[in-house]
């Protein structure tokens, strides 16, 4: 644990040092110069104008590093009112194949991530992570991370891509909400939704029931038109973190999806329905089993069903929006999602808020959220558990946060979270996070 110290130390530093250096830049005339507004309003740290990461864009070559530091604590409802620190790096590469000499429409992507220091995730026996961006990592220690994937653009509306996906960084993608656990929501209900379609595994490091693998290796074709966007995922349904997917892909079975954005205006107001299907010939744990008392041997072993199915829809719609950019704006996300129950533990979830920018003048890239989540866990999971003498029930929470952009690469987030978790047993949880974020 000194390793993670010393660098919570020198990233408290570093921060010190940009944060005075933000300050300088938004102080006015007195301070600021033409260097120092330009400083604040560039994308990253080092984005400087005509720079080394501007020169590297024009052979087709795009590097970012983002560094996200996180001190979450338990004010009610923990033992012993835990709080952590922690964090995660994020380094990503994206190259365009057609700048560097290749051919056209070729993309390549990779994002590496290293995780450092400890979190609360599970202090308070919560069954979704409140902290979705380490909730994948090693229990208070040290992991690291690589996607790749490669893109083929075949026109203007077509494409395909193949490789291990980042299924936190796709969800970030989402208008309004938002996703990843970096700059919008932190818990694992808004930051990565359920696809359904996943397979536990004793092997692999992730919260307690497996309903959307963080990690997942297949390929993905998309169709954009001007009244739908369509996408066919392939893929492996396991938790691709485990280095056996990457050995010996699609051994337990495979997972497809497919998933279609329709755009809708209402009053002149951007909006997005989307409606996503799923299904894996994967065997999980039949849960009509879960209750039954059989010989130590039978219970290892586990009694298996084939076949997950899952079905979602999701709203976003734009209540304001900013005229300059049609992509600032905030307004109300939903998502319900349905499966079968068995061998799915959740049965059914919704997550339903209002989130995006602050349109003052002046603070539009700042972002802020409220929401309201509920997991229905599936009652023949929740009879086989009372059947061993554990009382479990549904969880559902809410969350608000808000994102100060001190400058466009330095933010500054405070994050509440209430919960009643799955253990009846447990007291009302509330969580009290900070965030920081610094784009290099």
């Amino acid at each position: 644990m000194s390793g993670a110290a010393s660098l919570g130390r020198n990233c408290r530093r570093q921060v010190a040092a940009l944060a005075a250096c933000a300050f300088l830049a938004s102080a006015g005339p007195a301070f600021a110069d033409d260097s120092f507004v330009s400083l604040a309003k560039q994308k990253s740290l080092t984005d400087t104008p005509d720079g080394p990461k501007e020169q590297l864009r024009k052979f087709g070559i795009d590097v970012d590093v983002w560094i996200t530091q996180f001190y979450q604590g338990i004010p009610a409802g923990a033992l012993d009112r835990t709080a952590r620190y922690g964090g995660k790096m994020d380094g990503f590469l994206r190259l365009d194949g057609e700048k560097l000499g290749l051919w056209q429409g070729l993309k390549f992507n990779a994002q590496y991530e290293h995780y450092f220091g400890r979190n609360v995730n599970r202090q308070d026996l919560a069954l979704v992570p409140v902290n979705a961006a380490q909730a994948f990592i090693e229990r208070d220690g040290y992991h690291s991370a690589l996607s790749m994937s490669v893109t083929q653009e075949l026109g203007e509306h077509l494409s395909v891509t193949a490789g291990k996906f980042n299924m936190m960084t796709l969800a970030s993608q989402t208008p309004l909400v938002g996703g990843g656990g970096i700059d919008t929501f932190m818990n694992r209900a808004f930051a990565l939704p359920s696809t359904g379609i996943g397979v536990s595994s004793p092997e692999s490091v992730a919260d307690r029931l497996i309903v959307a693998p963080p990690y997942l290796l297949g390929a993905v074709v998309a169709l954009k038109t001007s009244l739908v966007d369509l996408k066919l995922m392939v893929a492996d349904p396991r938790n691709a973190q485990q280095p056996r997917v990457i050995e010996r892909p699609f051994e337990r079975g495979v997972g497809a999806g497919v998933v279609a954005t329709v755009p809708v205006e209402l009053g002149g107001l951007r909006g997005f329905h989307t409606f996503r299907v799923a299904y894996s010939n994967a065997r999980g744990f039949d849960l009509d089993d879960s209750g039954e008392r059989r010989p130590l041997v039978a219970r290892l072993l586990g009694i298996t069903k084939k076949g997950f199915r899952f079905a979602s829809y999701a709203i976003q719609q734009y209540f304001q929006q900013s005229e300059a950019d049609p992509n600032v704006g905030w307004g109300l996300f939903t998502l319900a999602t349905l499966s079968d129950g068995n061998p799915n533990p959740i049965r059914w979830s919704m997550l339903v808020g209002l989130a995006g920018n602050n349109l003052t003048p002046g603070r539009e890239d700042d972002r802020w959220g409220v929401g309201f989540y509920h997991y229905g866990l599936s009652q023949p999971l929740l009879d086989g558990l009372e059947a061993r003498r554990i009382t479990r029930r549904s969880e559902g929470g809410v969350e608000t946060f808000y994102n100060f952009a001190v400058t466009r690469w330095l933010r500054l987030s405070g994050d509440l979270q209430i919960i009643d978790p799955w253990n009846p047993r447990r007291a009302r949880a509330s969580y009290l996070g900070l965030r920081l974020q610094t784009k290099f």
